[in-house]
């Protein structure tokens, strides 16, 4: 169950219902709608919906470097052992931008990163066995 802040003592009496299965899980989300400075290039206004929407900004190469591809992979991937291969699940992004993506990890780290056709217009990121031993420096 989510509750928002003002509902956080009957979210707090609900769990207290349940103090006697063995198992109690408790998990706090935290969720802000405050811009920060780099809002915008992370976020564009979809004019259809009048919603903003996730994008791989065009100057992502300038930011790539190993941190950042470990942060894509702890958040969206997964380590796929029947294939060998690293799997980064970028659907929400457009053909164009998750190849962006794929450029820069290859340009600025030099690990071979494929784009696969997922399913409906999704594509996802795969980095193959011959890249997971490569030292990053």
């Amino acid at each position: 169950m989510s509750f928002g802040q003002k509902y956080e003592l009957f979210a707090l009496y609900l769990g207290e219902l349940f103090t006697f299965c063995s198992v109690l899980y408790l998990k706090y989300k935290v969720q802000t709608k405050a811009e920060v400075p780099y809002y915008d290039m992370f976020y564009e206004l979809n004019k259809d919906n009048s919603k903003y929407i996730k994008i791989v900004p065009q100057n992502i190469i300038e930011y790539m470097n190993p941190i950042v591809l470990a942060y894509l992979i702890m958040t969206d991937g997964n380590f796929d052992k029947g294939r060998n291969r690293v799997r980064i699940y970028t659907n929400s992004y457009s053909k164009e931008e998750v190849e962006r993506l794929a450029f820069a990890i290859n340009t600025k780290l030099n690990i071979y990163t494929g784009v696969l056709h997922d399913r409906n217009n999704q594509w996802i990121l795969t980095i193959g066995a011959k890249n997971l031993t490569l030292p990053l420096s």
